[in-house]
């Protein structure tokens, strides 16, 4: 007897552990509300996985509650956020056709990964709408009212009445020019963390016009912000032509602008980018815009991110790793240790001979 009372003891235990989320509110609206299987409440669960992301039983009233999207909810008398009552203006709270929550008093925005709801501070309801590119790739998220500009919930130090996104790095208003830069190398924070609008002490001399991500033209100008360099400028006497090779290089006049760099003695018609940070035309080859000497541009291949080779040589960037066999060099990407069988090299500098 003891031990079929502990057996169905065991079963109901894992029954009540297991079976919690019943059938969803409404399936296509959201995937993370639900009933609960066995008693008369309403669960917040993220896309139903709670046994991994947890859940929440809402103190909503069963009866009358809805979704209103993926996590937001609401009963006759509350508003839910991620299973959460929130202090919201019930009569006027609602979720317009961009998914922007507001009310009469308020905008709130939301980290899609952890945070809290929050009030847009010194954000209009009325007005308060999404500023994005044509064709936006940037994954940043923008917003704009009548009079100012939001980047991920927070008001920026612009003039919001003039101020227009050139690419996804680059802005302007009627005074100043702006860039958007992300430290991806930060130690803490989420990339809306550590995203920035930074201003540059350079006024607007005419109208910005993008060229792709990271470039655009001003009148005779060249501008670039990329993740590789905060912003530069580059003058022209005139524009007469602008290619695009990719989001790092352009050519401006038949010359080569690499990472906003101008470099004339590169051949364009000859130009190839082997690999993120190195490039060569017929004659010459280059490892981050610098000149690799004695390479040979005919044979030259790239082996990682910094070691490279021609027919008769090894480099590091653009250093000639010296007596260094290009025919049996390789790289072990687990001890970062490069090699040629006989000689071996750790970030470029001989660990044993």
């Amino acid at each position: 007897m003891i031990i079929v009372l502990l057996g169905l003891f065991i079963i109901v235990s894992v029954f009540l552990f297991f079976y919690r989320i019943g059938k969803p509110v409404n399936q296509s609206v959201s995937d993370s509300y639900y009933h609960h299987a066995w008693k008369n409440k309403i669960i917040y669960s993220p896309m139903g996985n709670w046994f991994e992301l947890g859940y929440t039983i809402t103190e909503a009233d069963v009866n009358t509650f809805t979704v209103l999207s993926r996590d937001f909810g609401k009963d006759k008398e509350g508003i839910f956020w991620k299973g959460i009552k929130q202090p919201v203006d019930y009569a006027t709270f609602v979720i317009d056709k961009h998914r922007i929550a507001k009310d009469v008093n308020h905008v709130y925005y939301w980290r899609d990964f952890g945070g809290e709801l929050t009030a847009v501070q010194g954000a209009d309801p009325k007005t308060y709408q999404p500023y994005s590119l044509p064709n936006e790739a940037s994954g940043q998220v923008w917003h704009r009212d009548h009079q100012s500009v939001f980047l991920y919930g927070k008001k920026i130090e612009v003039d919001g009445k003039t101020f227009a996104r050139i690419n996804q790095a680059l802005a302007y208003d009627s005074l100043f020019l702006y860039v958007i830069t992300t430290n991806y190398l930060a130690a803490s924070g989420t990339l809306e963390d550590n995203t920035k609008v930074i201003r540059i002490n350079e006024k607007r001399t005419a109208k910005p016009e993008a060229i792709n991500n990271s470039y655009a033209r001003m009148g005779n100008k060249v501008l670039l912000s990329n993740w590789k360099i905060d912003f530069v400028m580059v003058s022209f006497d005139a524009i007469e032509s602008i290619q695009i090779v990719d989001e790092r290089n352009i050519i401006v006049n038949k010359k080569l602008v690499s990472d906003g760099k101008l470099m004339p003695e590169v051949d364009v018609v000859s130009l190839q980018i082997i690999d993120r940070d190195f490039l060569k035309d017929k004659n010459t080859v280059y490892y981050d815009k610098e000149l690799i000497p004695n390479a040979d541009a005919a044979s030259f291949e790239v082996i990682s991110e910094f070691y490279s080779k021609d027919k008769q040589h090894v480099f590091y960037k653009n250093t000639l790793l010296p007596n260094a066999n290009p025919k049996s060099f390789t790289i072990d990407y687990g001890t970062n240790i490069a090699t040629d069988g006989k000689i071996s090299f750790k970030d470029g500098v001989i660990v044993n001979q």
